[in-house]
């Protein structure tokens, strides 16, 4: 206490200099601030009195200015108001000179006021009445002489006066303002001063405290270094006395005690990290155990969750690829194709799962695992030099009964396998064992299951099996199709009231199939049951039969299986079937009764030759159409077992197309023809087959053309095949009828055809006749504007082969002749030649084909049979404005008639027998020359 009481305070003595020195600068600058005030007061006073001065001045000047002016003006003009504001100036100069006279005035300017008051007042009196009447008197001269007088000089004088007086004082006003800023910048430049003095004495003042305040700390920190660096301490400041003396001697003693304290801490410190390193490896031990039950926990989890061999596997070989790390590993399925493997290559992957391991697995079924040491191959040595060894670790994980599933095999480059290590593996393994023969099994079930699915789902029949609630728990694909199941799983469960009202809203009658449903629910039903129904399907209606059998489960009911047939094509066939007998009654009973009629009569009555004759020809008739009807049958049965034979051979389909023609050629109702584009129609094809589809088709054109009309044939090439269309003007096929038109019994049930007679197995029998030649056969029709019935086969060459020095024109040539074969002759040339051909038999219908389709030019036969005359047609050719120019050749063996020639303008001909390419390079230069619009009639000739 008494050391500290000797010790002088540093804080007291900082606040005693500071006080000090505060006080004097405040005094001082009192003082200082004072002194300038007062000064500057003065000044303010001195120059407001030389301001009012001025103003006062200013202000008698102008009262006076316009005191003169007001009365002059009064004088002029004698208004009265001029004269009332006279008399405001001069009350008003009267005031500005009152004020002006109480400043404080020079003797020269207490003398102007003076004599200003003297004359104001006189002006007042006398001045100002006296000009005022004189001027009320229009006596301007006498005004003019009594201004004159005195009175105009003395006004100006005093307004001189006023205005140098104000002038002084404005002067004196702005040498009073000058000298005020001054002493202004006097005052600002010593308070500048002031105030430096005062900065100076803070620096020097602070500079003092700091030299007292910073050495000590300098020294402390120093000092703190030193004992950081465990040197011995010495501060020359615990000597002073005040507060850093005693802060320097705190320090030395809190550096002795902190020496002592460091030696108890280093012992204390050591055996603190003695317990670290304790603690440290406990907690690894413990980590490791943590992560080790974590996984165990993830390995029972997988076990329990994953039932997917695929999922488990790789759960389980990634589990001890991490629990247990290796180079190389592989978990081998014994007996399948299944592995996981890691760090080895495909083919050695192959070569393990083909080698023999029975040796291996023998020592396995006897001892945990197989461990082989051996030296490490180049690509497993890596960088290494010298020998470097591998480790193989061989286990198996079993099932139940002891038996090997799956071989797991690693391998350790450098690195053996530690005893606890390996014993952790084969728990794992055996542990796995369990899970993985469940994943087998689960995987069994599952490809049985699948396997079911897809044995019902490629059964024809809907299979649908439902619980003793009604539920569907399985369907197959065929009743997902007829129940729409596109928003639920095959696999989910479906509430009876669904799929009823989903199946019940396409059925024609849907209360029946709701009561046979109902049936099986009822508990104490047992049996089957079946139940037919109409349902429709993609706007289709079909025939459906539903059996139902009560399904059981170790004589406990389980639900049901319902199989929906569709029995459509069924009861279609059995409707056709009674149709067909129908048919087949009247189209035999028909013909046989002619027969069975016209031969009773031949038997019974004598009859004249001609109608014996008549009635045999009838007989022959009807007898054929039988034998087709029968022969329709037959092949019919011999196409659908196999057995129906084909004798190919070379044909020319224009050949065929010619003769089915002329079979028709006596047709009074329909007009037959043929247009032949085709360059190549020869083919290898059975000729009484083809004669047999042409014949049909052409029959049904005519047959189904009940008004009559055109039956053209057309012959044309595509690329490698030739295409014969048989096009009529008849009934037409309605488009729901034409998919199902080739097949066999098949007859459209309309009012236009339902009339016509027919067996429906032309069609049918055509289709498989061309299909079987390679070719196709299809149709384009539309209700009530006739039917085109196509017909692609397979030609000898390709049209571009053909075509190789052919440059055909394009003319369509008309030919006319009875005779098929000279027809055929003449058509093959012209072709040849880049014609088309037209081919009639019957010259009144060529002429109206003439008039529908302008050809370059008319071959013509003169003898043309029962049908008529060549000449005719000349005849009515040349008559017709539209067709008196066209070319004809006329191709007869007839002698040349010089007066037909005269009439019909001949002046070329040529005649008979004559080659086929004469005609075409006669024809061909006509139709091309510039002669051809003449009309020309030619006669070819050798």
């Amino acid at each position: 206490m008494k050391k500290e009481q000797g010790r002088k305070s540093l804080r007291s003595g900082f606040l005693w200099q500071a006080a000090l020195f505060i006080t004097t600068v405040v005094i001082a600058g009192a003082a200082f601030f004072t002194f300038i005030g007062y000064d500057q007061g003065q000044h303010d006073d001195t120059h407001q009195t030389l301001v009012h001065k001025v103003q006062t001045a200013e202000e008698v000047k102008e009262s006076l200015q316009r005191l003169f002016y007001h009365a002059r003006a009064y004088y002029a003009y004698q208004n009265e108001a001029d004269l009332e504001e006279a008399e405001q100036d001069l009350a008003g100069l009267n005031a500005a000179l009152e004020e002006f006279r109480a400043l404080d005035l020079t003797a020269e300017e207490r003398a102007f006021a003076e004599e200003l008051a003297a004359f104001s007042a006189e002006y007042e009196s006398s001045i100002l009445p006296e000009a005022s009447n004189l001027a009320e008197a229009g006596d301007y001269e006498g005004l003019r002489t009594f201004m004159n007088e005195g009175t105009l000089e003395d006004s100006d004088t005093f307004f001189e006066q006023a205005g140098v007086i104000r002038n002084e004082a404005f002067t004196e006003m702005q040498n009073e303002y000058n000298e005020i800023i001054s002493q202004s910048n006097r005052n600002i430049v010593l308070v500048m001063g002031f105030g430096a003095l005062v900065f100076l004495a803070m620096i020097l003042g602070s500079q003092r405290l700091l030299r007292k305040l910073i050495v000590p700390i300098e020294e402390l920190t120093t000092a703190s270094d030193e004992l950081a660096e465990g040197r011995t301490v010495h501060i020359d400041a615990a000597d002073r006395k005040d507060e850093i003396g005693a802060l320097g001697s705190s320090f030395v003693h809190m550096s002795a005690a902190r020496k002592e304290s460091e030696e108890a801490l280093k012992v204390r410190n050591r055996e603190l990290s003695e317990q670290r390193e304790k603690l440290e490896n406990s907690l690894e031990e413990v980590e490791r155990e943590k992560i080790k039950i974590d996984r165990y926990s993830l390995l029972n989890q997988t076990m329990s969750t994953k039932l997917d061999k695929t999922d488990f596997l790789t759960s389980i070989f990634t589990y001890i690829n991490e629990m247990y790390p290796c180079d190389k590993s592989m978990l081998d399925i014994l007996d399948e194709e299944d592995y996981r493997a890691d760090g080895l290559t495909l083919e050695t992957i192959v070569r393990w799962k083909e080698a023999d391991k029975s040796e291996l697995l023998q020592r396995l079924r006897n001892q945990p695992h197989v461990v082989v040491k051996r030296e490490a191959v180049n690509g497993e040595k890596g960088v290494a030099e010298g020998r470097v060894d591998a480790f193989e670790y061989y286990t198996v994980i079993k099932d139940g009964n002891g038996n090997a599933i799956a071989l797991y095999s690693s391998v350790k480059i450098g690195n053996p396998y530690t005893a606890e290590e390996m014993e952790e593996i084969e728990a794992v393994m055996s542990h796995v064992g369990l899970g993985l023969e469940r994943a087998l099994v689960y995987e069994e079930i599952a490809r049985s299951r699948k396997l079911n699915q897809d044995i019902m789902d490629n059964v024809s029949e809907a299979i649908q099996f439902v619980d003793t609630e009604g539920s569907t728990m399985q369907v197959n694909q065929s009743m997902c199709t007829m129940m729409f199941c596109g928003s639920w799983q095959k696999e989910s469960v479906l509430p009876r009231e669904t799929w009823e009202e989903v199946l019940l809203s396409k059925v024609s009658r849907p209360e029946e199939l709701r009561s046979f449903f109902a049936g099986f629910f009822d508990e104490a039903f047992e049996g089957t049951l079946s139940q037919q129904y109409e349902q429709t399907i993609d706007g289709k209606r079909h025939v459906i039969t539903v059996y139902g059998t009560t399904v059981y489960d170790e004589d406990e009911k389980s639900g049901t299986v319902f199989v929906y047939r569709d029995m459509t094509r069924e009861y279609e066939l059995d409707q056709m079937k009674s149709e067909l007998v129908s048919t087949v009654s009247h189209e035999l009973r028909t013909p046989l009764s002619s027969v069975l009629g016209f031969t009773e009569l031949l038997l019974t009555k004598e009859l004249k030759p001609e109608r014996q004759n008549r009635y045999l020809t009838t007989i022959h008739k009807e007898a054929k159409r039988l034998t087709t009807l029968i022969n329709d049958f037959l092949d019919l049965q011999r196409m659908e077992a196999g057995t129906q034979s084909y004798q190919m051979e070379h044909v020319q389909m224009n050949e065929l197309a010619m003769e089915v023609i002329y079979q028709f050629k006596h047709e009074k109702n329909h007009h037959l023809s043929l247009i032949d584009e085709a360059l190549e129609s020869g083919m290898k094809a059975d000729r009484d087959r083809l004669y047999q589809v042409l014949t049909n088709l052409v029959s049904n054109a005519v047959k189904f053309s009940p008004g009559g009309g055109e039956v053209t044939l057309h012959l044309r090439n595509e690329k490698e095949s030739l295409i014969l269309a048989v096009e009529d003007e008849g009934l037409g096929i309605p488009a729901d009828a034409v998919n199902t038109l080739f097949n066999k019994f098949q007859r459209i049930d309309d009012g236009g055809h339902r009339n016509i007679g027919g067996t429906g197995l032309g069609l049918a029998i055509s289709r498989e006749i061309i299909e079987r030649h390679g070719g196709q056969i299809w149709v384009e029709s539309e209700a009530g504007r006739g039917s085109i019935f196509y017909i692609s086969m397979p030609v000898y060459r390709s049209v571009t082969e053909v075509n190789q020095g052919i440059s055909p024109g394009g003319d369509a040539v008309m030919i006319v002749e009875d005779d098929s074969s000279l027809a055929l002759l003449l058509s093959e040339e012209l072709k040849s030649s880049g014609f088309k051909t037209i081919h009639h038999f019957h010259p009144e219908r060529a002429y109206e084909d003439i008039l529908r389709t302008k050809p370059a030019a008319v071959v013509i036969d003169l003898m043309l049979g029962e049908a008529g005359n060549g000449w005719s047609l000349v005849h009515r050719l040349k008559e017709n404005e539209t067709t008196k120019d066209l070319p004809i050749i006329i191709s007869s063996a007839l002698d040349r008639p010089d007066e037909k020639m005269k009439r019909y303008g001949i002046d070329q001909y040529l005649t008979k027998p004559y080659p086929p390419q004469a005609l075409s390079e006669t024809l061909l230069s006509f139709v091309q020359s510039t002669e051809a619009s003449k009309g020309y009639v030619l006669f070819p000739q050798d």
